[in-house]
């Protein structure tokens, strides 16, 4: 890439189209995703130079040294009043970067059209909220508006273990205490079971990865505390089971009477194109009512939908329904509404 082309002018651009993620690594262009959509920003071809230079002013030298030995990281950082989150990492001996723009500030539940038994979930004391989808699906960011949300209502300690911290919350309400992975604590499960002798009320695990995460999750929530985690799950009827699979069959009907006994609610969510521009938040909910709690003990995944069907009234919606209502709304297109209309009708969110 010529010299005048410099990083400074890359990450400005993104941040001028709000771009979600920027793509970059030696040989290739650059490339940015805006609006869902992936599109290159320069013709020219990134040079190892260019990246080395980068990857010194994102990374510390210990970050550079963990790169090196591991072959990726996950970092924040922060440019010209904006946050970002890198994943660093190797592809064919080069090094590249996937870097995701966040938001300016903490959107509201309102803003950012979460359904409304989110408003439920801020009326419990203890037990598992889950807000699964696939990667850039806002996971994190709806997870940030429910904890402002908490922050700005509630007197409550707050306690985030993030791989890496996202968003930085001002403490209104709420003491907060945020720790990032390889800086703050080395395992998430661990650091769980460490963050229970501080007295939280509420717990976030950016990601429930594995077994012993989970495991200690449940434990958590079982004993009095609000345990919020995300899982790369397209359904809820996917997420349940997928918590079920990290465990060894002789333990499964256990875990299944675990989870029935703590569960709150699910939150299954990808974005759309948006009829106005952007894109807008399509949510599956499931929340644990009795007949719910039922079916988990049984693991009869398959009958999830009906009852999310039949308990609308509850703030319970399924897939169909919650893609229905956008279109309704004129929110967006019909070719949107035909297309995810049809993959959820064949069994999945596709695309």
């Amino acid at each position: 890439m010529c010299e005048d082309v410099s990083w400074q002018d890359i990450i400005s651009r993104a941040v001028e189209r709000e771009a979600s993620d920027v793509h970059l690594t030696a040989g290739q262009r650059p490339y940015m995703r805006y609006d869902g959509v992936l599109a290159s920003m320069d013709d020219r071809l990134l040079t190892a130079p260019f990246m080395a230079d980068f990857c010194s002013v994102i990374m510390c030298e210990d970050q550079r040294k963990r790169l090196a030995e591991e072959k990726d990281i996950d970092l924040s950082w922060t440019f010209a009043g904006r946050r970002f989150r890198v994943n660093a990492y190797y592809q064919q001996g080069a090094p590249a970067l996937a870097i995701r723009l966040l938001p300016e500030r903490i959107p509201s539940l309102e803003e950012i059209g979460a359904p409304k038994a989110w408003q439920q979930m801020k009326a419990l004391e203890q037990g598992l909220i889950l807000v699964t989808g696939r990667t850039g699906s806002g996971k994190t960011t709806t997870l940030a508006a429910f904890i402002e949300a908490l922050n700005s209502e509630k007197a409550y300690h707050i306690i985030t273990l993030e791989d890496p911290i996202e968003f930085c919350y001002e403490p209104k309400q709420c003491f907060i205490s945020q720790r990032e992975y390889g800086q703050d604590f080395f395992s998430f499960a661990r650091a769980l079971r460490s963050a229970l002798r501080e007295m939280p009320d509420v717990i976030l695990v950016g990601e429930i990865r594995d077994r012993e995460t989970m495991q200690t999750a449940l434990m958590a929530a079982a004993s009095g505390v609000l345990v919020l985690g995300t899982l790369h799950t397209r359904s809820a009827a996917e997420a349940v089971m997928r918590i079920e699979g990290m465990f060894p069959l002789a333990q499964q009907d256990s875990i299944r009477a675990q989870v029935a006994e703590v569960l709150a609610g699910i939150f299954a969510q990808r974005l759309l194109p948006c009829c106005a521009g952007g894109r807008v938040c399509m949510s599956e909910v499931l929340l644990a009512v009795p007949a719910v709690r039922s079916l988990l003990r049984q693991g009869k995944y398959s009958q999830l939908e009906s009852v999310m069907m039949s308990h609308q009234q509850q703030g319970m919606q399924t897939g169909q329904a919650a893609i229905e209502h956008l279109y309704r709304q004129r929110r967006i297109a019909r070719e949107t509404y035909e297309w995810y209309g049809d993959s959820l009708r064949m069994g999945g969110w596709q695309g």
